[in-house]
């Protein structure tokens, strides 16, 4: 992802498996909940297993609970193989 369009960026998110590189992200105003971003992480994501979505610093498991999206950078895990479709 170009460093430009990323710089306001205030939520990240990284394949836990190769932690260095950045596979996209998005701008938190408020209205996005831990629940849509799971939705949207399975939009972008074509799995064959279930993919768990994790805050890097602290490890919590994201859930879908409805309450707003914490601002920080989060890793994909996955026991399975998986394709993320790019954003441009």
């Amino acid at each position: 992802m170009p460093i430009k369009r990323s710089l306001h960026r205030n939520i990240l998110f990284y394949d836990a498996g190769n932690p260095d590189v950045l596979l996209g992200g998005l701008i938190q105003n408020g209205s996005i909940t831990d629940a849509n971003f799971l939705d949207i992480l399975e939009v972008l994501i074509a799995c064959d297993k279930e993919v768990e979505v994790k805050e890097r610093r602290s490890q919590q498991l994201v859930r879908r609970r409805g309450l707003p999206l914490q601002l920080g950078e989060y890793k994909i895990h996955s026991k399975g193989i998986y394709y993320i479709f790019p954003i441009n």
